[in-house]
């Protein structure tokens, strides 16, 4: 939904501020376990901010803060495991859905119970995302920890199994991998086993250099090299069998250097499409202890907290207007510098439905002239491809329309 996101984005380049589009809950950044390549397993010392957590009944307004404001998707994940607070996360889940909401869980799957499983399903919850770093036992087992590849996989299969017994597509099953030295030349294992499992995507990202303890997990020049071909073998494989992925994403990224964050945002005034990262106008992120931030990545303990003021207040107030005033001035911080979100796919998309935007004059020609195309396109994708392409395209027009009445 790039296309509806920027379409709000842009009413920030016309004097009108807008609503976040997505906002981020993370209730706790406690956890049940210590996976090798998180965060939590190389700090040595995590900000007691952060423990801090608010209470439920703080959680359950804001959700119905947030859809009076506009956020129509509400994602759920956090530096530490979610259902750690697993009653808070089903109330939460079902209050964004009884407002209408989008919804997205991000989680080890491990705490959660076939009853929860089954609320899940029953309350149509729409996406859930699940980890798993190696398509066997000692890959995976070494990236995580000890026993994570039988406990995922059995919460998999019995996710996949109640959905079906329910004759139900929601939620929406994502495995999401981190690329290390340990399962970087497995990616076409991984895709099978993906879709062995009757999972709905499969997703991949880069990791995080937290600590120089963590060598042992990075990429070595060698398998950087690689990288690319092991990406193309998965690609292929992917799309014989149909499986939704982003690892053209990552490959996009291999091929093409790292924006210079001094580039980006050079002479960019007030023009968002210039601007270093866009996240900060596209949604926000609250921490377990209520502090609120531009995105996932950035932590800044002097950020104004949600525990005694409004999402409302938060979203137009002073700490995020000075943060995306900085933006665009090209006043980075460290963490955003550091950060290889802006060369994402995802960002890449928006980025380029933003610009579509302020060329809505040339919509008309490009139309007529892309209608030679079509019949290459029939070809291509098929007729219940085209029918899809088509539906999906009049899904965004409608919600574009919704966005401006």
């Amino acid at each position: 939904m790039q296309p509806v996101m920027a379409h709000r984005i842009n009413r920030w380049q016309k004097g009108h501020p807008s609503p976040p589009w997505e906002l981020m809950l993370c209730p706790t950044h406690r956890c049940n376990l210590k996976c090798a390549i998180c965060s939590r397993s190389w700090e040595s010392e995590i900000n007691p901010l952060l423990f801090k957590e608010l209470p439920d009944e703080r959680w359950l307004t804001l959700v119905e803060e947030a859809a009076a404001l506009g956020v129509k998707f509400l994602s759920i994940g956090g530096g530490g495991e979610p259902t750690v607070r697993r009653e808070l996360i089903l109330n939460i889940c079902a209050k964004a859905k009884s407002l209408g909401m989008e919804g997205s869980l991000q989680t080890n799957g491990t705490l959660l119970t076939d009853e929860d499983l089954e609320k899940l399903v029953d309350m149509q919850w729409d996406h859930m995302t699940i980890s798993l770093d190696g398509p066997t036992e000692e890959i995976n087992d070494a990236i995580r920890y000890p026993g994570a590849f039988k406990q995922t996989l059995t919460r998999i299969k019995g996710l996949v199994s109640l959905k079906k017994d329910k004759k139900s597509t929601v939620p929406s099953l994502h495995i999401n991998t981190v690329v290390t030295a340990w399962n970087c030349n497995h990616l076409t294992e991984m895709v099978n086993l993906c879709h062995e499992l009757g999972v709905d995507e499969f997703s991949v990202v880069e990791m995080i250099d937290y600590s120089p303890d963590m060598s042992s997990y990075t990429l070595s020049d060698e398998q950087k090299k690689d990288l690319q071909q092991h990406l193309e073998k998965a690609i292929e494989e992917a799309e014989s069998l149909g499986l939704p992925n982003n690892l053209s994403g990552m490959l996009l990224q291999q091929q093409a250097p790292l924006l210079s964050a001094g580039a980006a945002t050079a002479e960019c005034n007030h023009d968002l499409t210039r601007a270093y990262c866009l996240e900060p106008w596209r949604g926000a992120v609250v921490t377990s202890g209520g502090q609120i931030m531009p995105c996932c990545f950035f932590w800044d303990e002097n950020a104004e907290n949600i525990g005694d003021k409004t999402l409302q207040d938060l979203w137009y107030g002073s700490y995020l207007t000075r943060f995306r005033e900085n933006m665009l001035a090209g006043d980075l911080p460290d963490q955003c510098r550091q950060c290889a979100f802006p060369d994402s796919h995802i960002h890449r998309k928006l980025r380029q439905c933003l610009s579509a935007e302020k060329i809505t004059q040339r919509r008309l020609r490009e139309k007529l002239l892309q209608i030679p195309h079509y019949f290459t396109k029939l070809q291509q994708y098929g007729l219940k491809g085209m029918l899809k392409r088509f539906k999906e395209k009049r899904k965004i027009q409608r919600a574009l329309k919704k966005e401006d009445s």
